[in-house]
This record gives structure tokens, C-alpha cells and sequence, in this order.
């Protein structure tokens, strides 16, 4: 089986309504130069314009002409499909003023096979043509319509018997809805002297009438075509076209060439219309089936007003086995594959390949997470475009390339749905919010550092601090006692003295010392910059004699040093000499050696000093451990209790961003949303979990069980919930982290309540529709809502391909809103399903269909678009209510 537009319905410009050299009222001129300005101007239209109606007024010999060129002489190879149209003047309706009457013109397109043409064109003038009279008067009932009766009725004057005769539409409708022509022409009604068909509403019924005989209208103002439109909306879904309604060549234009055979830029002709189908009859019938997404009246295509990124083609080099070491392998054939890129469904029998040729192509570019073992080869490659003004990008499969786009692999939504944990995980992510609560690492450092200065100040405080202090006080005393019995009043200061006295000649030959080793320091500077001095004046000397750097003379410091400094320290060191010998003098009647006791005083003295700083250095950590207790644990309870509860506002932040739209969105982009997300209230909230039993399960782990149990942790804690775990560590009730009863356990409450408290306390995502949690609901209303989600995340930007929708949601939302819902964001977006409901292929309007076949092991795959007919079977045959589906969307605008 093989289509001639196998990449679907794509916009085309169709321009419905040009007369020939042959029509009765033409400005061109009837000759062969006429005539080849015609074809040569038809060829050089602009490449959008894909199909044309060939219009003459009653009769079909331009349009044979216009074939005659084009099948036997080779030409007009720029358009895709030539109709043939005749127009018709209704004699029973008439509109403008009195003295003006414009007669309402009716347009008949006909169904024409070309690969049998003659015979076609032949049945088209002798079974309607000639079936209808010139007009219905009794004289005229014998005289069918030709140009020798219109011409002879004209007083040999076929303009004159054009201009007043006029064939009775009773008798054109009769031969419209028979049974030979009523599925092989397509209506159309000139707007303007339809609309103008209106006297004080006397002829309405009437022009309601002709409104429901026809499948569209021919208008030529661009400029109203919009208010026009919305007028005509009215009276129901038939679509206005816009076209010039061209007779001469000042509006056919594109003929013409300057001196140097370069075509000139084309500014007269322009047609506007804009039809989404294959250029075919069948094509065209889909206006009355999809009007609004069929059907654009603007200058430019409508396949860019919105951005995407489509994948644009599936290539097969040669044939590829698909699996990986397997027996009975399936193979695809050898093909190029194009892809549309608004929706593209894919249909098959069961073990066709329907899925396996998305999910082998999603594996590849690493969006499966199927376990099936595929080939990897390098004979397929698929393209892409990065924008639709792009070239599109090849990419082979094999290489593994990071592309973005959207997967939902077969029952995958059904898996998520069935784990709470994973589905919760997937629309928290959906929504975006990309990371799982965490702690910060600013938070880390700052428990780390508060941890570790508590560790240490406990290392100092081991016991009791004021029993500590007063052991220390003890210790003082005993030293000051010994102290004073070793040193009677009357010598206490000159003890004191003496010591001072020793001190001071310490100091004082120290700085003597250091005043001796400066002199020598400066003579050995002086002697070391002289000697490089006069290395510079050397090399000077040969550059200027008279240029000689002074040397350096410190004689006047070293002088200083010598006779003032040096000798005033030596007169200080020999008072200090003099008094300490005065003091040994003073004590030579005691008995003991004066020396030892003078050193046994300083040392108990340092004793007492030393433990001045020990109780100096208690009191300071005291005060340091009340300010760990008092601030810093109350401030890391603090920072938990706002970390936890900003993660869940980011949480409901998010959601209502997300549901409320980008800011960039349109006012139509929201409306989208909206319709994605549903009427059904769907609300994301967030529920904060507190695990009281793993929370006393990780303490036990650090704990002697022999000397604590759960239950003796929950006596001596009495943290049950978020809001007492809270408390606790906010040091806000009793007991607390820093109480008197922890103590024995603080180290281990400390680490788990300050550091590792994200093991017991969780976010969980709730999400309820129409107020009821979406956990009571079906798996299949569940899938519905997460497919939503991801929809709405995801609107505006990537390819989403989902293989079977239908496996996971539920079946009336498929009815009532997925098939609504695949209709408006493909203009967004590029979709491509692989599914076996009819509903969703036929009335979601695919713009592409992918037919999967298995012809003994070999995957083949045809595309082509709805209207195709030979599609068109393929999906009654394949899909069960195929038929019924397309009944149905034919049905929704009336038509049978």
C-alpha cells in the first residue's frame, strides 16, 4: 500500500476560484497567446499555492484545456490537484438595490479521477450539464445548457443569453443530491450576494436554506475576511475562503518577467487561504468535518504561528534486525519514514510493531526504561528540527544523542501510579520542583561547627563545674598558706622585692645583649652596603667619571650605642646586682638555703596563677556552653522548623505557578492550561510526614540496649509529632535537647535531632481532585490526573510520544477530554501516539497516520493522512469503531 502524501495533512495554499481564457466573462483574451499567458502565469504562482480551482461559468471546457496542458504537454508540475468548478447564477434569489440586482453565484467543485479523465470530464457534460435547462420556463425545458443555446437565446450573443438567462436551481440541487453526484461535488456559495440576500428579514428562511446546501463560501476581501467570518459564524461552522475571483491578468500577475527573463516580484495576486489536508476532494471534505482546525484565512502558513522542535523523519538505511540475540527475530525493512509535526497517531494489529519502532527510537536516544535488549545500529537515523525555521538535524540512533522530548512508554503511568512514592516523586519533579528536600550545606557547616564547639566545651565541663571550681579554690589557699609560713611580713616585701630585683637583671642583661648584637649588626650592614657601593661606583666609573654613590657612615648610631647606651644598661645591671646583694645580705642570718626557698616561692606562686586560669577558663566555657545552649542549638532548631516548612510553600508555590501559567503565556495559552489541568479543582498541596518510630530507631542504633529501650526513650524525650519534635529542639518545652535528663544521651540526640532529622521528617505531595485525595481514586482516573500534569508541564515545548494511552487512563477522559486535549496542544507541540482506540486516531483529527504491518517477521510501515482513502480503510479495518469513530466526527457538524 503506498500514499501519495505519506507525511499527512500539511498546510496548502488552495486558491479556489481562477477563470480561464474560456470563461464567459474573462478579460485574458480567448487565444492560444491568451492561453499560454494563462498556463505560464498558473506555473509561476507563489510554491504555496498547491491547488486551484479552475472556474468557468456553467461549463467545463477551461478546465480541459488547463488539464490538456498539464498531462499531455507536461506542465504546471507546481500544482499538487486542479478542480474543476462551474458556476452557477441562482435564479431563484437575488440581492442589491432595485435597479441592481446581483444574481447569488453557487460554485460546484467536482470530484475529478485524473487517471481516467476523458471519461470523467465526458460524464460531467453529458450527465449534468446537459441535464439542466437553460432556465425553467415552459419553452425552454427542451434546451439543456450549452453554449450554442445560451448563444442562440442571446440573439446570437452568448454574453447577451449569459447575461439573461438564468438555469432554475431547483433542477441543479435535484442533480446535486442524487445519487451519481451527491458524494462527488463540494458547494460553495459566492459571500458577498449571499450575505447582501437579506430585506427586512423577509428572505431569511431562505438564505438559511442555501447556507444548508453548501459546504463553504468564496469571499474576496482579505481585509473583512475576519468579520466576515465571525458573521457568517452566525449561521453555523462553514468556513469563508479567500480568493480573488480572478478574470484578467492584472490580478494574475505572476506571469510576468523583466528584460533579463528574471521573474518580477508578484504584487497583485494573493490568496489567502490557508487548508490543513491532503490536496484531494477527500482533502477538501475535511473543512466540514474540522472547520476551525482546517481552515486559516492569513498571509502567512499557519505551520509556523507556533514554535516547535518536531522530529521531521525516521530513516532506514537497509534492513536492521530490531532485538538483540534472538532466534525469532523481527526485522525493519528497509524505508524513509516522514513524520508530521502536529499529531501523529500509529496503528497496527497486535504484533505489528506499533510499539516497538517508537520504543526501539526512545531506547536509543535514552528515554526507555523498558528492559529489552535492542540492536544498536548505525542504519537508522531520525531528523529533527531545532526550530521550524531549521534545517532539520540528523541524528543516528546508535550514537546515542541527547535530544529533548517527552516518553511515556507503554502501561508506564499505570507502574507509576501503583507505587505512592515514585508518583509522588514524578509530579513533584513534573511541577517543578527538581530536588528532594535536602539540607543546605550552609546549615551542614554551621551544625558541624556548633557540634563540634559543644564536643569540645563537654570535654572541659566532664564534671560537675562547680565542684571543679571548688577544688581549685582548695588548691589556691594551700598554696598561699604555704606561702606565707615560709615568708614572714616583715620580709614578704622584701621577698617581693627581690624577685623583682632578679626579674629586672634579667631583663636588663638581656637587653644589654640585644644592644650589642644591634652594634654588630649595623657595622656588618655598613661594611656589606659599602662593599656593593663601591662594586656600583666601578661600573659607574666607566659610564661617568664624575658620577660617585657616597658610602654609607653609621659611626654617629654605633658611637650612640657605645658611649651612652651600652654604658647607661650596665649601670642599671649593676644597681640591680647591688640590691640583690643588699637583699642576700639582709637574709644572711636565715638557716635555710635563701636560693631554693626564693624558687619554692615562685613556683607555688605559678601554681596559684595556673589554677587562677583553670577556674578563669570554667567560668568562660560555662558561660560559652550557655550561650551553645541558649543560642545556637536554638537557633539550628529555628533554621529546621523555616527549612522545613519553605520547602513545603516552595512546593505549593510551584504548583500555583505551574497551574497559573508562565508569565510569558498568552491569554489562549492559559485558556490551554486551564483545559489541560481540568474543571475537576485538581490541587496540589503538601503533607509534612514525622516518623517518630524511625526517629527512636535511629537513636537506638548509637545506644547500649542494655540500658535504653524505646519506650525509656519516649518517657525521657516525649517527642510524639512534628510539633513536639519541634518544641524540643527549639528548647520550648520540657523536657528539651539541653534538659538535665538527656544529658546521658545529648551526644546521640544532638546528631540525630540537629543533623539527620531529614530520615524522619518527609514531604509528601498530595494531590486531590474535587477535594478527594487522588489516592482514593482509580488507577485509571489517577493515570488521567498524572497525564495531565505532564501535559501541562510540558505544554509549549517538547515532542511527546506516548505509546497507548489507553492502557493507563481512564476511558471516559479519553472521551470526554483527551481527544480535546491532543487537539489543542499538537498546535503546540508534536504528538505521536501509538494506540488502538479509534476515537482518539480519528477524532483527535491525526493529522498522520502510521499504519505498522508484519509481513513475515519484516516491520513495514505506510503513512498517510485520514482523508486518504486508502488509510481511511486501513483504520475501519484495524481498529475496532473505526467506522463509528468517523460517523461520528462527520456527524458533529451534521453531515451524513
Amino acid at each position: 500500500m503506498a500514499t501519495n502524501f505519506s507525511r499527512g495533512s500539511e498546510w496548502r495554499k488552495w486558491d479556489l476560484h481562477i477563470h480561464t481564457p474560456n470563461s464567459i466573462c474573462q478579460e485574458y483574451g480567448n487565444t492560444q497567446e491568451g492561453w499560454d499567458k494563462f498556463i505560464n502565469a498558473l506555473e509561476n504562482l507563489s510554491i504555496e499555492v498547491k491547488v486551484i480551482g479552475i472556474t468557468d461559468y456553467y461549463f467545463i471546457d477551461g478546465y480541459k484545456k488547463v488539464m490538456d496542458y498539464k498531462l499531455k504537454h507536461n506542465k504546471l508540475k507546481n500544482i499538487d490537484k486542479i478542480f474543476p468548478i462551474l458556476e452557477f447564477r441562482i435564479d431563484t434569489f437575488g440581492s442589491g438595490s432595485e435597479n441592481n440586482l446581483q444574481k447569488i453565484n453557487l460554485h460546484v467543485l467536482f470530484d475529478i479521477n485524473e487517471n481516467d479523465i476523458a471519461t470523467e470530464i465526458r460524464q460531467v457534460e453529458e450527465e449534468f450539464i446537459k441535464q439542466i435547462p437553460i432556465t425553467k420556463l415552459e419553452r425552454h425545458k427542451t434546451k439543456c445548457l450549452s453554449i450554442e443555446n445560451l448563444t442562440q437565446e442571446g440573439n446570437n450573443n452568448l454574453q447577451n443569453g449569459f447575461s439573461s438567462l438564468v438555469p432554475p436551481t431547483d433542477r441543479v440541487f435535484e442533480l446535486l443530491n442524487s445519487p451519481r453526484w451527491k458524494d462527488k461535488c463540494f458547494l460553495f456559495l459566492g459571500y458577498k450576494e449571499w450575505s447582501n440576500l437579506e430585506k427586512n428579514q423577509q428572505l431569511k428562511p431562505l438564505k438559511d436554506d442555501l447556507y444548508s446546501k453548501v459546504g463553504a463560501f468564496l469571499g474576496n476581501n482579505f481585509t473583512t475576511n475576519k468579520n466576515n467570518q465571525e458573521w457568517l459564524n452566525s449561521f453555523g461552522n462553514k468556513k469563508l475562503l479567500h480568493s480573488l475571483d480572478i478574470h484578467n491578468f492584472t490580478d494574475l500577475d505572476s506571469y510576468e518577467f523583466d528584460e533579463n527573463g528574471n521573474r518580477k516580484p508578484i504584487e497583485r495576486y494573493h490568496c489567502n487561504t490557508w487548508i490543513k489536508a491532503d490536496p484531494t476532494f477527500e482533502g477538501l471534505k475535511q473543512i466540514l468535518y474540522e472547520p476551525e482546525e482546517r481552515v486559516r484565512i492569513q498571509e502567512n502558513n499557519p505551520a509556523f504561528d507556533f514554535e516547535k522542535s518536531p522530529f521531521t523523519e525516521i530513516q532506514i538505511s537497509e534492513r536492521v534486525d530490531v532485538f538483540e540475540n534472538e532466534q525469532d527475530n523481527v526485522t525493519f525493512e528497509k524505508c524513509v519514514l516522514p513524520l508530521n509535526s502536529n499529531l501523529v497517531s500509529i496503528i497496527g494489529g497486535r504484533g505489528t510493531g506499533k510499539s516497538i519502532l517508537i520504543d526501539y527510537i526512545s531506547t536509543g536516544l535514552g528515554q526507555s526504561n523498558r528492559s529489552i535488549s535492542y540492536t544498536k545500529s548505525d542504519r537508522i537515523t531520525i531528523k529533527r528540527q531545532p526550530s521550524l525555521n531549521d534545517e532539520p538535524i540528523p541524528f543516528v540512533i546508535s550514537n546515542k544523542p541527547n535530544i529533548p522530548f517527552m516518553y511515556i512508554s507503554q502501561s508506564e503511568i499505570k507502574g507509576i501510579v501503583e507505587k505512592p512514592q515514585e508518583f509522588t516523586e514524578n509530579i513533584r519533579k513534573t511541577i517543578g520542583v527538581i530536588d528532594n528536600y535536602i539540607v543546605s550545606t550552609e546549615y551542614k557547616a554551621k551544625a558541624n561547627r556548633y557540634t563540634n564547639e559543644y564536643s569540645e566545651i563537654t570535654k572541659i565541663l566532664d564534671t560537675n563545674s562547680q565542684q571543679k571550681k571548688d577544688e581549685i579554690d582548695k588548691e589556691i589557699k594551700k598554696y598561699n598558706d604555704f606561702i606565707t609560713n615560709i615568708t614572714s611580713k616583715e620580709n614578704k616585701l622584701k621577698l617581693k622585692n627581690y624577685q623583682k630585683h632578679l626579674n629586672d637583671l634579667s631583663e636588663r642583661k638581656i637587653f644589654y645583649e640585644k644592644l650589642q648584637n644591634q652594634k654588630r649588626s649595623i657595622r656588618e650592614f655598613e661594611k656589606e652596603v659599602n662593599s656593593n657601593i663601591e662594586q656600583l661606583n666601578k661600573a659607574l666609573l666607566e659610564v661617568d667619571s664624575n658620577i660617585s654613590i657616597p658610602c654609607v657612615n653609621n659611626s654617629t648610631t654605633i658611637n650612640y650605642i657605645t658611649q651612652t647606651a651600652l654604658p647607661k644598661i650596665k649601670e642599671l645591671i649593676d644597681n640591680a646586682e647591688k640590691e640583690i646583694q643588699k637583699t642576700k645580705d639582709a637574709f644572711k642570718g636565715y638557716t635555710g638555703d635563701l636560693t631554693t626557698l626564693l624558687s619554692d616561692v615562685a613556683l607555688y606562686q605559678n601554681k596559684v596563677t595556673e589554677s587562677q586560669k583553670q577556674k578563669t577558663l570554667l567560668e568562660e566555657n560555662e558561660k560559652k556552653f550557655e550561650t551553645i545552649k541558649q543560642n545556637y542549638f536554638k537557633e539550628l532548631g529555628t533554621e529546621i522548623e523555616s527549612g522545613i516548612k519553605a520547602y513545603k510553600q516552595e512546593i505549593e508555590d510551584k504548583w500555583n505557578n505551574f497551574k497559573n501559567g508562565s508569565g510569558g503565556y498568552s491569554e489562549e495559552q492559559k485558556r490551554l492550561l486551564s483545559d489541560i489541568l481540568g474543571e475537576d479543582n485538581l490541587n496540589v498541596s503538601v503533607e509534612i510526614s514525622f516518623n517518630a518510630e524511625k526517629m527512636y530507631q535511629l537513636l537506638l542504633e548509637k545506644l547500649d540496649r542494655r540500658s535504653w529501650s524505646k519506650e525509656k526513650l519516649e518517657n525521657t524525650l516525649n517527642v510524639s509529632n512534628l510539633d513536639k519534635y519541634i518544641d524540643f529542639i527549639k528548647q520550648a518545652s520540657d523536657p528539651n535537647a539541653f534538659s538535665d535528663a538527656v544529658i546521658p544521651i545529648r551526644d546521640c540526640v544532638l546528631d540525630a535531632f540537629f543533623t539527620k532529622y531529614i530520615e524522619f521528617i518527609t514531604h509528601n505531595i498530595v494531590v486531590t481532585s474535587q477535594n478527594k485525595n487522588i489516592t482514593k481514586l482509580s488507577r485509571g482516573q489517577q493515570g488521567t490526573i498524572y497525564l495531565r500534569l505532564k501535559l501541562a508541564a510540558n505544554l509549549f515545548s517538547k515532542t511527546i510520544i506516548y505509546d497507548q494511552p489507553e492502557d493507563d487512563l481512564d476511558n471516559e477522559f479519553i472521551m470526554s477530554d483527551l481527544v480535546s486535549i491532543f487537539r489543542k496542544i499538537k498546535k503546540y507541540r508534536q504528538v505521536i501516539i501509538v494506540s488502538h482506540n479509534a476515537n482518539l486516531v480519528v477524532n483527535a483529527d491525526s493529522e498522520q497516520i502510521i499504519i505498522a504491518r508484519n509481513e513475515e517477521g519484516i516491520l513495514k510501515y505506510t503513512s498517510g493522512s485520514l482523508e486518504d482513502p486508502e488509510i481511511n480503510e486501513q483504520i475501519c479495518k484495524i481498529l475496532e469503531g473505526g467506522k463509528t469513530a468517523f460517523l461520528k466526527r462527520e456527524k458533529k457538524y451534521g453531515f451524513k
